[in-house]
């Protein structure tokens, strides 16, 4: 593989150790970051999520029916910090998806008429979704495969997805992604000491992909968007829904008086 300058902007891992909470507050430790409990998924009862500030940097998942198996998911920006101490704490980890990623400052549809032309040149499977808000994603390949890239406008995935942070985001960056999905366990851990660049190796079609594209001449940027805390959402969302209402209840009755009936409906008087 050619040196792409790509990122992981998701990382799942699977490893065979204790799941008696003593990873999560390892990995805790390590990022300074505090632990709180969260809600298991697919198979695993239980779930840390590890949260530093608005950011959750990490979801630990345990107690799963086949003893002792524990299970890590970190997206986003988080990667870049918590990806590097996983694969030291855990090295004899299995992957069940990675994802590789570059950005662009650039033209969307410029760039989707090229990814078009090379997935129908080539008999790849493609679609294009695109949304009310200006959003638009061109995927190649089917998401269920072991390998898929899609290209996408991140600008506007972003502020869909944050809008609590809409303003911070650039505008016009592309991203060109690829989702890795190793099916055999040899390839799991084989992308377990699998940098960025080389997920792009993982097929032969998406190896000439990334030659052909990723080579533009276009400015590369940086999105540093880690996934915000459950708390802070709600925050975002209550002050959104709520915020004017009680704005104006506290210009009729006062801060005090407000909050108090805020609480007390609350059960927290």
């Amino acid at each position: 593989m050619i040196g792409l300058g790509a990122r992981f902007d998701w990382y799942e891992m699977t490893f065979d150790g204790h799941d008696d909470g003593r990873e999560s507050l390892r990995l805790a430790v390590r990022l300074g970051a505090s632990v709180t409990p969260g809600k298991g998924r697919n198979g695993y009862a239980s779930c840390v999520n590890i949260e530093r500030g608005d950011d959750t940097l990490a979801r630990v998942y345990g107690r799963s029916a086949r003893h002792g198996e524990v299970h890590i998911v970190t997206t986003s920006e988080a990667c870049d910090e918590v990806v590097p101490l996983l694969r030291e704490f855990w090295p004899e980890h299995r992957v069940s998806r990675a994802d590789s990623a570059v950005d662009f400052v650039a033209d969307f549809d410029t760039l989707d008429a090229s990814a078009l032309e090379f997935a129908r040149a080539r008999g790849i499977s493609h679609r294009l979704i695109t949304n009310s808000e200006g959003g638009a994603t061109r995927y190649l390949g089917a998401m269920s495969s072991e390998v898929a890239v899609r290209v996408y406008k991140k600008s506007e995935q972003l502020r869909a997805m944050h809008p609590e942070r809409a303003a911070d985001v650039p505008d016009g960056v592309v991203r060109f992604e690829l989702v890795a999905r190793p099916g055999k366990r040899e390839a799991k851990i084989a992308a377990a000491s699998s940098t960025a660049d080389d997920l792009w190796g993982f097929s032969q079609w998406s190896q000439l992909f990334a030659v052909q594209f990723l080579g533009i001449d276009a400015p590369r940027v940086s999105t540093h968007f880690r996934r915000p805390s459950d708390w802070s959402r709600a925050l975002h969302f209550l002050g959104q829904q709520y915020g004017p209402m009680i704005a104006r209840r506290v210009e009729s009755v006062g801060v005090d008086e407000a909050r108090r009936q805020v609480l007390e409906v609350l059960g927290l008087s």
